[in-house]
């Protein structure tokens, strides 16, 4: 554990957060994250907003022992979803999203759109569903600036830095799409398309990222489903699933070679 016991995904996250005026921290639950934040300096006020009570009780603990309550508050709510009608209180310009599913992720910025906009950046740690969110952000008119890459407790994390790239509603990308069907939509774009398209959404690199992590999570999916592949019967309907997927890791990693 390191400043306030942030783990290593939360403190990689935090390193990518720019300085900003008011940031929100979504599924606080220690609320050790916005207590780095404001203590580092890098935000002057934050606001930290859990579903359960539980978690935004310890985080409600946590900053009065800092002696943080006049620049961090808390909030009850599923995302910002209890904020909306007083949507003009609070100008939010940077946001964090991190520990919970990739679906969850989407389905807060899906309900709360207009705030994820008007803000300068925000930075996500998603647990799974990764290549969904990011159909989800690029088909919304977001943009991931930067991705990185994080080992801890013998699993791989993601973290993204993303702004809004272009002046759109949400309802204008999904028009027909209610987010209780949005995941199918999601899932069938990325299903359309061939391995070299997919590279991108399943396994991108960035300049700049932790190399070495990169590789070895490459690595190591490519002999997680190889060894899938040989436990198969050779007539289950499940190979060519594993071997599409074991395609487009083996050209992420040619793709990653290449740029090396």
């Amino acid at each position: 554990m390191n400043r306030y016991n942030l783990s290593k995904r939360l403190e990689k996250v935090a390193n990518l957060v720019e300085p900003a005026a008011f940031l929100v921290d979504i599924g606080c639950d220690h609320g050790f994250m916005a207590i780095d934040l404001v203590k580092s300096g890098k935000v002057k006020k934050a606001l930290c907003t859990d579903i359960n009570e539980g978690p935004l009780k310890r985080a409600k603990d946590h900053i009065k022992e800092y002696g943080l309550e006049k620049e961090i508050d808390t909030c009850l709510s599923d995302g910002l979803i209890s904020l909306k009608e007083d949507f003009d209180k609070y100008n939010f310009d940077s946001c964090t999203i991190c520990g919970m599913g990739g679906l969850m992720g989407v389905k807060i910025i899906f309900e709360a759109d207009e705030f994820f906009r008007r803000m300068n950046c925000f930075y996500l740690q998603l647990q799974s569903d990764i290549e969904l969110v990011r159909i989800f952000l690029e088909n919304s008119g977001y943009e991931i600036l930067f991705e990185d890459m994080v080992f801890e407790d013998s699993k791989y994390y993601t973290v993204m830095k993303v702004k809004n790239k272009e002046n759109r509603d949400i309802s204008s990308v999904f028009c027909d799409v209610s987010f209780d069907n949005l995941p199918y939509e999601l899932k069938r774009i990325f299903e359309s398309l061939n391995e070299n398209d997919s590279v991108k959404y399943k396994y991108p690199y960035y300049e700049g990222m932790d190399k070495e992590t990169y590789e070895k999570f490459l690595l190591f999916m490519i002999d997680k489903y190889t060894k899938i592949d040989s436990y198969l019967p050779k007539d289950s309907d499940r190979i060519p699933v594993i071997n599409k997927e074991r395609k487009i890791m083996e050209l992420a990693l040619d793709l990653y070679k290449e740029k090396k």
